[in-house]
């Protein structure tokens, strides 16, 4: 008898084990454009005008996976996203690369299914993640995660889909200082806002072509990221209206603005 309950037990703990490790994964590639804005403040480490707003642009790729291990819940938590974009506009900061470097959390509720199971509706509740941007040398990136909020037609998410989340957010700036936001940490680069997410189609090889080399030309560079001087500005910016380009030439302690260009 005791041999058996041994058995039995060991049997029940090899069950509970394969329970808590299996766990079934909807994982799905999007193709994704990304849009959001970076204003500059007074003072910012980045010696961008007072003001200045700034719209971005990165095209690039998410992967996203969703607990799948109820059969046609009705709601289901994000387990991951992760990805690469590369920024097209604007100018000054083409080629730089832009990733999610933490996931949070997230749910995709209120789902919709065909007879088949298959989903063909939700809504993205709540998916949050920690953002960070490659310029060079550089690295600009968010202390907490962002949330983005939408309804789709799908998973995998359907060309046209879109995922927001316009609450403004700070980004700073990795100096090698660690404790962002706080005295002697790293500092405040610059405000975020209105973060749209939108799933497109795959862009063209050419297209990502040219964002490659114009990041190899990108003057975004900082002399030190391990000791960094708060009067430190970054050279050779640009913010385009109308096709004309106005240059923020800086130095290690000052910034000449503006003077015009075409290119």
């Amino acid at each position: 008898m005791r041999a058996f309950f041994l058995h039995f037990f060991a049997v029940a703990s090899v069950i509970s084990a394969m329970s808590t490790i299996s766990q079934a994964s909807l994982i799905f590639n999007s193709n994704v454009r990304a849009e959001f804005k970076f204003t500059a403040f007074e003072g910012n480490p980045l010696g961008l005008p007072t003001g200045l707003v700034l719209d971005f642009i990165a095209i690039g790729a998410l992967t996203f996976s969703l607990d799948d291990s109820v059969t046609n819940a009705s709601s289901m938590a994000f387990l991951d996203a992760t990805g690469d974009s590369t920024v097209s506009a604007p100018a000054g900061f083409e080629g730089a690369t832009m990733r999610p470097f933490l996931f949070d959390s997230g749910q995709l509720t209120s789902i919709a299914r065909d007879s088949g199971g298959n989903i063909t509706g939700g809504n993205v509740s709540e998916l949050r993640m920690l953002l960070e941007m490659n310029l060079g040398a550089t690295r600009l990136y968010t202390k907490d995660s962002l949330p983005f909020n939408g309804a789709v037609t799908g998973a995998p998410f359907q060309i046209g889909n879109q995922i927001v989340g316009q609450a403004p957010f700070d980004v700073f700036l990795d100096a090698g200082l660690g404790n962002p936001g706080q005295i002697g940490g790293e500092p405040l680069a610059v405000m975020g806002s209105d973060r749209f997410l939108t799933i497109t189609t795959a862009p063209e090889p050419s297209s990502l072509a040219l964002l490659g080399l114009s990041g190899n030309a990108l003057a975004f560079r900082l002399r030190s990221r391990r000791s960094l001087d708060p009067t430190q500005r970054i050279p050779d910016l640009g913010d385009s209206s109308n096709g004309a380009v106005t240059k923020y030439t800086c130095n290690p302690h000052t910034c000449n603005l503006p003077s015009h260009s075409t290119i």
